[in-house]
């Protein structure tokens, strides 16, 4: 990575700080603060609709346009249930971007015009508004798909079996909810999650849904397919006879432990045969990591890497980089992280992606292992079908509960039931079969992030993890983690944090940079351009700051376009300019020096240096390089560094910005 690390102390306060952000925008949502409870969605205030909206608006598709001519006698013909004229026709046509056709008359005196292909809502809307604006036309309105408003539940014969996916309504308190949150959406291909793993086995239930991969066991001896590293990541079995994997370790049959884990989080749950995923269009990114007797730190970091899209030598770059990271793999004993997951785990954060790891099978504080100690990982530990900690899980003071399956007090319908292949010892096919442990655990966070990554795409890793821990449900009254700090936040939960994913589409988070070699900020609201910034293409000494600050990614509540400029390479500063003023925009397009790059999100503006109550300012100070064509400008929500900034040189220039609060 090119970028500069930041101090680990830093990037963990920034964190916190975008926590309490993420905080209090869901308040202003309806959402309870923490700690969480079980959603009354009734209760909910008004705001939290226009969220609900957006999240609609993306799925949406419309099939045309319904439209009412101001002329009294194209109306009656609509009564008539006739057609219009071919001529007005033509010059609806002639205003319209995509082909439309008459369908059919309907009441009110209106026409129903139909597109070639489905829209999206706001492709159709942008029709409509090209519509409205002729004079032929009284009103012109989207014509969408509308769906049944049943409970989404999976078809598949084995569902019944799945306590995991279930909820308190359904009796497992222990469960996800994940039915309630698949009315919102099962997911998308759009989302790549990788599976950190001992490889997997091709099964009906993933399709054609998983992606290249790639071999990181380096170690022959232990690959078990008769070489290293290589481009198949598919699981050969890790069967062991007794004392191969150490003095007095016993015999063990393959476990086709990554097929089974890959099965929790993407099993197709519309197909009709087997079971359901957390998500079922999500693609699956095999990491095969593990060999018979476990995986070397060396192996799972540099499978990390590759799966974020960055850099291995010897091995060629992944195309397909995973949004979501699960390492259901056993940790390093250590009393702190350690110092090579720290790194990795940086960069995870950095390229916007979520690693979502086991806490252990130990009946330990998951505090002394690495990666589930590690400030930038989130741990998962294992609870039983009613929500308390299963007798094996290891415990911790972060990170969630989810379903791990406890068989010692509740059988072995208590496990968790996926995917897996139905050789003992070599792959002979695909079949189902029940495993626990934490391992099972972290694939119902990864799915549930997954879900949320298909509601709301924009979110990064960091966010991700606030959100699911804000979506936790309470653990039931009676159980030991109800009463103990030693269990995380609280219990997985799908539809709650789906909701809160979709509560934040009105929102777009900023990132701050800053150069330690030039001296410059440089803004962003596009979480891929700040993971490319990351990776070092604007060049070396760039590092994220973590001043972030949530301004609007539309024009809503008075909220402007901030429009982003850049100086006009030989003629203009080596930075970025922004500003939320229509007038001091159109001012700076003028200038030679300076190139329109477009809208980088949105923000109101203060009256008399003033902000809304409900925003918050975002301070602007001036380096004063204009003689040497090297201006530069930094923008904060913390006066302090503004003072700070004013301090050491910089002029203030005051508020330039209002944010959401």
């Amino acid at each position: 990575m090119v970028a500069t690390t930041m101090p680990a102390g830093a990037q963990e306060t920034g964190t916190k700080r975008l926590g309490e952000r993420i905080d209090s925008l869901l308040q202003r949502h309806g959402f309870p603060p923490r700690p969480s409870r079980p959603f009354d969605e009734i209760r909910m205030n008004p705001a939290m609709a226009d969220a609900r909206l957006l999240q609609a608006r993306a799925s949406a598709r419309a099939v045309g346009l319904i439209v009412r001519f101001r002329d009294p006698a194209v109306q009656a013909l609509a009564a008539a249930d006739a057609a219009p004229p071919p001529a007005l026709l033509a010059v609806l046509q002639a205003a319209l971007v995509r082909p439309i056709r008459f369908q059919r008359a309907m009441g009110g005196g209106m026409h129903v015009l139909h597109f070639d292909t489905l829209l999206t809502q706001d492709e159709a809307e942008n029709e409509a508004l090209r519509l409205r604006a002729l004079p032929q036309v009284m009103s012109a309105d989207v014509d969408l798909l509308s769906r049944p408003q049943q409970a989404r539940t999976s078809i598949d014969p084995q569902f019944a079996k799945q306590w995991s996916l279930l909820g308190t309504a359904q009796g497992f308190a222990g469960g996800i909810d994940a039915e309630a949150a698949w009315t919102r959406g099962t997911g998308s291909s759009s989302v790549v999650v990788a599976v950190l793993d001992s490889g997997i086995r091709p099964h009906p239930e993933f399709g054609d849904r998983i992606l290249p991969g790639y071999d990181f066991v380096s170690d022959p001896d232990y690959a078990n397919d008769g070489n290293g590293r290589d481009a198949d990541p598919a699981d050969p079995g890790d069967r062991v006879g007794a004392g191969e994997c150490g003095t007095g370790a016993p015999a063990q049959p393959s476990t086709w432990h990554g097929t089974h884990v890959t099965g929790i989080i993407a099993a197709d749950g519309a197909n009709g045969i087997g079971i359901a995923g957390v998500t079922w269009k999500t693609r699956i990114l095999p990491v095969r990591v593990l060999g018979k007797c476990g995986g070397t730190t060396s192996d799972i970091l540099d499978g990390l890497r590759w799966a974020l899209g960055l850099p291995v030598p010897g091995v060629p770059t992944n195309l397909n980089p995973a949004q979501i990271l699960n390492l259901s793999l056993g940790g390093t004993p250590s009393f702190g992280c350690l110092a090579p997951y720290r790194a990795v785990l940086a960069d995870a954060q950095g390229q916007g992606a979520l690693v979502v790891v086991a806490a252990g099978n130990d009946s330990s504080t998951s505090a002394i292992f690495s990666p589930a100690n590690c400030a930038d990982a989130l741990p998962v530990m294992a609870t039983d079908p009613f929500g308390d900690l299963a007798a094996y899980s290891n415990y911790g003071r972060t990170g969630l509960g989810a379903p791990g399956g406890d068989s010692a007090y509740f059988g072995s319908t208590a496990e968790i039931l996926s995917t897996v292949d139905i050789g003992n010892d070599r792959p002979l096919g695909p079949d189902y079969g029940y495993a626990q442990g934490t391992s099972m655990a972290a694939p119902h966070v990864s799915g549930i992030a997954a879900l949320m990554l298909a509601t709301n795409p924009r979110l990064s890793g960091t966010e991700l993890r606030s959100l699911l821990e804000y979506g936790a449900s309470d653990y039931p009254v009676g159980s030991y983690c109800a009463y103990s700090s030693l269990c995380g936040t609280g219990l997985a939960n799908a539809h709650n944090s789906v909701s809160t994913a979709a509560a934040m589409l009105g929102y777009q988070l900023v990132y701050e940079f800053h150069n330690t070699d030039l001296q410059h900020y440089f803004l962003t609201g596009s979480k891929d351009e700040a993971a490319l910034i990351e990776k070092g293409s604007a060049g070396p000494g760039w590092s994220d700051t973590r001043e972030y600050f949530y301004a609007w990614s539309r024009a809503v509540g008075g909220a402007a376009p901030v429009c982003r400029f850049y100086g006009t390479p030989g003629i203009g500063p080596n930075s970025h300019f922004y500003t939320a003023s229509a007038q001091e925009c159109d001012l700076v397009k003028l200038d030679p020096g300076w190139t329109y790059e477009g809208i980088a999100f949105y923000a109101r503006l203060p009256t008399a240096g003033t902000c809304p109550a409900d925003t918050i300012p975002v301070f602007r100070s001036y380096n004063m390089r204009w003689m040497l064509n090297d201006s530069n400008h930094r923008y904060t929500t913390d006066e302090a560094i503004y003072q700070q900034m004013n301090r050491s040189g910089w002029v203030g220039e005051g508020v330039a910005l209002c944010v959401a609060s």
